[in-house]
This record gives C-alpha cells, structure tokens and sequence, in this order.
C-alpha cells in the first residue's frame, strides 16, 4: 500500500480476505482525496489476486461505476447495466462504486437485492466521504471501515499522486498552511483564488464591470467558487482566534484579509445561504452578480 496513513486499513481488509470473511460489500469512508479509490484498487487487486505486474484497471472482473461525465448522480441505468453482466461466471468479481454518495434513491434500491445476495465470489467495494447520504438499508448490508487522514508529514509527498484537488477539498487543502509543502505546487492550486480577488477588487472600486466579472468566472463551476470562498473565511477566522497567522493567511493578500470576525461571519452565512438555492437559481452569471454586490456592499460598511 504506497499511501503509509492507510495500511492499517488495508492490512484490516487483507485479514477478513485471508480469514475468508470478506463481507458481501465494504465501504471505505472518509475526506475527499485521501485515497480512498487507490485503497479500493489494493483489496481489489489482493481479492483477484493474478499477475500483480498489470494494474487492476485491466483486470475483466474488476468493474468501476461512477458518476458519468456531466451527470450529477449515478444513475439507476448505470447499476442495471452492470446487473445484466454480473452473472456471467467467475470464480472471483469486485464492483468498486466510486463516490457513492452519488447514488440516488433508484440506483441505491436496484443495488439492494444484489448487495445482500450477491453471485458466488462477487464483492462490492464502495468509496465515500458523505456517509450519512447512503441508505440505511445500504449501511446495514455492510461493513464499514473509517479511512485515515495523511499526517502533515505526508502531505507533501501525497500531493505528487493526485491530478487535482478540489478547491471543496477541506482536509487537503487545510494541509497547505503547512511549511513543507511545495510552493510552486501551493501557487499554481490556488491561482483561482488570486484571480478572482483581484477582479473583485476592481468591481469594488468601480473599475470593472460587475457583469463582465460575472460572465468571466461563470466557466467555473460555481459550488468551487463558494466553497473556496468558504474556505478563506474559516481559515482567516481560524488566524483571528488563535492569532497565529499561517502560511494560508500570510500568502493570500485580498479584500477580506483584514475584515473583523463579525463581517466574516456575515459574509460566510450569506454564501452559506447562497449555496443552499445553487439548484434553484440554476444560473452562474446570477450567483456570481449576487456575490459580487454582497461584496460591493459590505466594503462600505465600518
């Protein structure tokens, strides 16, 4: 298991395969890139067993499901196309469900019957970081094991393997205050930041258009946006209370670096507020005009 912080659980999951007491499905839960998928990937390929040269993306009786290109949810078609094919015989199966979180209400209850009846030797893996949005009757049909955060000291390694981070990535991301952690690496995740503050300053000051800003980061998805948002608001709290700034705090030079911790509040229960009704404004350019005029507004107050 190349990723240390997660052996014990990859060793925990390799003692129920050797005491042939692998459960029918196995639930990995935990933040979001930590690595819970390379985690899934190792039991598989341990379950299978085989040549151990070939990556387990080869093997014919792995099979990954996951939230297809510009869908939101894993569909119900997506489990019964999977069920058509998962009789076929073999003498060993893993069904890896990635972020199965993802799953809605049909595609979670076509899963039931063959999650608690599964053919001979077929095993499910699912990989999660919102457990509490899988069904009950799911989680009762499986064993769920909590996976381990990478300590500060890997961070830095652990980076080298993920292709992006999600800017809604809490854990990960916290993990940049730490000094260890490459620059260059730390000025290229957040280059979106910088740039979206330094347009905002000019809407604030009246030197750019509101809604030529709006249409420019409207390309981004909006929930990164708010999250990153939320994300500077916490960590410049977090620098107020134990005032004790972080390298966070010391490379991020904006608008709302030095605002007190009664206007961060406001700001962060408004944008709370704000992705709350994403699915119902439906329309980016409008959530980014509302943001940018919370803004505008809040510069004037004392």
């Amino acid at each position: 298991m190349n990723h240390k912080w997660l052996s014990e659980n990859y060793n925990y999951a390799k003692n129920l395969i050797d005491k042939e007491k692998f459960p029918n499905c196995l639930i990995f839960t935990g933040n979001k890139s930590i690595g819970k998928k390379d985690l899934a990937d190792e039991v598989a390929k341990y379950y299978l067993g085989g040549n151990s040269g070939y990556p387990i993306s080869e093997n014919v009786n792995y099979k990954i499901i996951r939230v297809d290109e510009g869908s939101k949810n894993i569909k119900v078609e997506q489990v019964r196309d999977l069920l058509e094919k998962i009789y076929l015989k073999t003498d060993k199966r893993v069904v890896c469900i990635q972020d199965a979180e993802k799953l809605n209400v049909s595609s979670s209850n076509s899963l039931l019957k063959i999650i608690e009846e599964p053919p001979m030797g077929t095993k499910f893996i699912f990989t999660t970081s919102k457990l509490s949005s899988i069904i009950p009757t799911i989680l009762s049909r499986s064993t769920i094991l909590k996976c381990n955060n990478p300590c500060p000291d890997d961070i830095n390694n652990y980076l080298s393997y993920l292709d992006e981070i999600d800017i809604d990535n809490y854990y990960v991301l916290s993990n940049l205050n730490n000094q260890n952690v490459n620059s260059k690496f730390y000025e290229e995740k957040f280059s979106l930041i910088n740039d979206f503050f330094y347009d905002l300053e000019d809407v604030i000051s009246s030197s750019e258009n509101i809604i030529n800003f709006s249409k420019k980061f409207s390309v981004y998805k909006i929930e990164h946006i708010i999250n990153m948002l939320l994300f500077i608001i916490i960590n410049f709290q977090k620098s107020n209370v134990l005032e004790n700034n972080s390298k966070f705090y010391s490379n991020n030079n904006n608008i709302i670096k030095d605002y007190n911790s009664k206007k961060l509040d406001f700001i962060y229960d408004k944008l709370i507020n704000i992705k709350k009704n994403i699915d119902i404004i439906q329309n980016n350019e409008t959530i980014l005009f509302s943001i940018c005029v919370l803004f505008k507004k809040l510069s004037k107050v004392s």
